[in-house]
């Protein structure tokens, strides 16, 4: 019997330790309830402070941290779960008040864990990786503040969707949209901004791939338009709230044909275009925004922001500078261009003579765009006439191509635009003194984030205006033939076929020859093959571009060309030789860097005019025949592959300004250095091994690399060194052990693995007044 009594006992004290607090909960149900509503009141607040926080903080490119969106959702949850036990309070009947009382503790203990988890240090949100936030290069604004206000109001705004800012050419609509992407920026309404330049030649394909960059994301070439349609709309469906801003349309286009998502209220998304045509506007349907030319105040506020205020003391100097604004009618592209040309001339007669040709130029024109052409034409004409071809040249480059100012100053120089100066450092200095005269005179634009330049569309406009006799211009227009025949003008002097997706020429032309055509670029297409009868058509072609086309070999005739002056081959990967070269004994410029040539062309070393030879990373080739450079007595730049047999040769190159190359050993450096004069340019790469070798692009560089330096051992360096660099090399205890007595302009010293090395400098040296970096790695130490 007592073995029963002492569980039963147990049970009771059981049940009634529960049944007690039951009737806890029973007794004291008002005061559960109160705690319960204070609960989920303190837990509102909170959620309330948090969202205004993170409304306060979520910036473009911020995103709120995981545990802020874990602990909103978990508010929710308890929220909601509270809200299910308020309507069971309601509702509940006094018998049950016990049980519904554990029921109102326990939501009131889980609401009162979830605010005390509610504690986040360092903010509430984090870099969003996806977001791309650069802010826009742009010149100060100056005007247009009103167009500027409505497109910023209509994007924040929630009734209208799609913008369309049209009005003439240069009247700043990219500029405006700039403006506007940038304040943007500074708001939270938006997670990301996209901004894709379209320009004239209209291409679905280009556009997807643009936008999706934009994404930091890539469509295949492989795949149809359709199928990248859908790609690029699933892209732009994960961004959520963004804006895509289409710069220079020039027709209009399906939305769903390129895969962007229609904007729409409940998706947040907005869509900008800029265009010169109202009608591409009103055709796709968008809000209208037209942009007008400044009034005379904002002109003229413009006007002087470029021009400088320094001019203004004169009176008289500046009622003739507004009488000239006056003729640029508002439009801030001519007001900036007149600017730039007039900036510095402070004689009252330059700007009385400016003024008869302006109105001489736009005289009974009523059409905008002829008077931008006037005030363009005006600039273009005070130019001297290098300075205008050079300026014509640009426009041989597709629209919007981004043209590297080292890139432009060679193409100069190879089409005889520079005087010969008896020196490349010579025409460099003066390319470059005229291109920053084109920059200044706005007739050439900076690109900021690359050492480039552009022409603006109706500064190449204007160019291909005055060439439309002598330049045929349809680069980077996706052809994929020559053009028709009756486009080949016979007074023809230059054509650019560039960046297109030429294959194939045919075997023959039904055209007459072209006696005055002296330039030919088709570089950049998927050129495999030229006909034999190809050059026929050309006998007094100059200057030859085939660069980074597919060509295997060049047809025989090429070596009919007897006045050509540029071959430029430079990655043509395909390429294993070429004809023989002997007749081209005009030829001054031959590029073949990056090519698949196996040997060198017979018949080089007669090509006694050559000043440029480039051999760079032509890993195919297997040598240069000893006396071949010798011979080439006017060079000027060289750059190689191949490691020299003989530095001899080097010692005839008397005018040699520009070298990148490599020698098998000090010997062959020291001949090389010794009877050199000092070269602009230099690069170079002592090492025995006949590994890989990749010329260095820095300039003024000597590197030696796993090379045997005794003490003892005369090492001669070239003037005007700036960076040395030594790599595994043995023997050497000290750098002063290398000629350093004539390295009066060292800035950087690397010295990496150099096992014998006991100390970098002598504590008198004076290579240490002008070093900027010492660079020590891998040594092992001792003891």
């Amino acid at each position: 019997m007592a073995e029963l009594i002492g569980p039963i006992l147990d049970v009771i004290k059981f049940i009634g330790r529960h049944a007690s607090k039951y009737l806890k909960f029973q007794r004291k149900f008002t005061e559960y309830v109160d705690d319960f509503n204070q609960a989920q009141a303190d837990l509102r607040a909170k959620e309330a402070d948090f969202q205004q926080q993170l409304k306060d903080e979520h910036h473009f490119g911020k995103m709120p941290k995981q545990e802020v969106q874990r602990w909103f959702k978990k508010v929710e949850q308890k929220l909601g779960h509270a809200q299910h036990v308020e309507d069971k309070i309601s509702k509940g009947k006094y018998l049950f008040r016990s049980c519904l009382g554990k029921l109102v503790d326990e939501a009131t203990q889980a609401m009162k864990e979830v605010h005390a988890e509610g504690n986040f240090s360092g903010g509430l949100v984090v870099n969003d990786p996806s977001a791309i936030a650069v802010n826009l290069l742009t010149p100060e604004v100056v005007g247009a503040t009103n167009f500027r206000d409505e497109i910023f109001q209509y994007l924040m705004g929630d009734a209208v969707e799609s913008i369309g800012v049209w009005g003439m050419g240069g009247i700043g609509k990219t500029t405006i949209m700039k403006d506007v992407h940038n304040r943007l920026l500074k708001e939270s309404k938006f997670r990301k901004l996209i901004w894709v330049t379209v320009s004239q030649v209209f291409d679905i394909r280009k556009l997807q791939k643009d936008i999706a960059s934009q994404l930091e994301r890539n469509l295949s070439d492989d795949e149809s338009t359709i199928v990248c349609a859908g790609k690029l709309s699933e892209m732009l469906k994960g961004q959520m709230r963004y804006v895509l801003i289409l710069d220079d349309v020039w027709r209009s286009f399906s939305l769903e044909d390129v895969g962007i998502l229609e904007p729409t209220t409940n998706n947040g998304c907005k869509l900008v275009l800029t265009t010169r045509s109202e009608r591409v506007v009103e055709s796709m349907g968008f809000k209208k925004v037209k942009v007008h030319c400044f009034s005379m105040e904002e002109a003229m506020n413009l006007f002087f922001s470029k021009v400088g205020q320094d001019m203004l003391p004169n009176p008289t100097l500046e009622s003739l500078m507004k009488l000239a604004v006056r003729e640029c009618d508002g439009l801030p592209l001519a007001v900036v261009t007149l600017a730039g040309c007039m900036r510095g001339k402070a004689d009252p007669r330059m700007w009385e003579n400016a003024i008869d040709e302006l109105r001489g130029s736009i005289r009974n024109i009523h059409d905008m765009e002829d008077k931008v052409y006037g005030c363009l034409k005006f600039s273009y004409d005070r130019l001297q006439g290098i300075d205008q071809d050079c300026l014509l040249y640009c426009a041989l480059y597709p629209e919007d191509h981004e043209i590297y100012k080292d890139e432009i100053i060679e193409k100069w120089m190879e089409e005889g635009l520079i005087d010969e100066m008896g020196s490349r450092k010579a025409m460099e200095g003066s390319s470059h003194s005229i291109l920053q005269k084109l920059e200044e005179n706005c007739l050439l634009e900076r690109v900021q984030v690359r050492p480039c330049i552009k022409m603006h569309d109706l500064v190449r406009d204007m160019a291909l205006h005055i060439t439309r006799k002598r330049f045929l211009v349809k680069a980077g227009m996706q052809l994929e033939e020559l053009p028709n025949e009756e486009e080949w003008g016979k007074d023809l002097e230059t054509v650019s076929l560039m960046h297109n997706s030429i294959s194939t020429i045919p075997k023959t032309m039904n055209c007459l020859k072209f006696p005055k055509l002296t330039t030919l670029l088709l570089s950049w297409n998927p050129l495999k093959e030229i006909p034999e009868s190809f050059f026929e058509y050309f006998p007094n072609l100059k200057l030859l571009d085939l660069s980074y086309t597919h060509l295997e070999s060049l047809p025989n005739s090429i070596s009919s060309l007897e006045k050509l002056t540029v071959l430029l081959l430079m990655g043509c990967w395909c390429l294993k030789s070429l004809p023989c070269l002997s007749k081209l004994q005009a030829l001054k410029k031959l590029d073949l860097g990056h090519s698949g040539i196996e040997k060198i062309p017979q018949g080089l070393e007669m090509l006694v005019n050559l000043r440029y030879l480039n051999l760079k990373r032509t890993s195919h080739l297997t040598g240069i025949p000893a006396g071949t450079l010798s011979k080439l007595c006017r060079l000027q730049y060289l750059s190689m592959h191949s490691k020299l047999r003989s530095a001899e040769e080097l010692r005839e190159l008397n005018k040699l300004e520009v070298f990148y190359g490599c020698f098998h050993n000090v010997g062959g450096l020291n001949t090389f250095a010794s009877k050199r004069k000092t070269l602009y340019k230099f690069s170079i790469l002592v090492c025995s091994k006949i590994d890989s070798f990749r010329p260095l692009t820095s300039s003024n560089f000597v590197r030696f690399k796993e090379i045997k330096i005794d003490v003892g051992d005369e090492i001669i360096l070239p003037y005007g060194i700036e960076e040395l660099s030594l790599l595994e090399c043995k023997g050497m205890r000290s750098i002063n052990e290398i000629g350093l007595r004539d390295a009066t302009a060292l800035k950087g010293c690397e010295l990496r693995g150099c096992s014998e090395l006991e100390f970098v400098f002598p504590s008198k040296c004076d290579q240490l007044q002008t070093l900027e970096s010492l660079n020590l790695s891998e040594f092992e130490s001792h003891s």
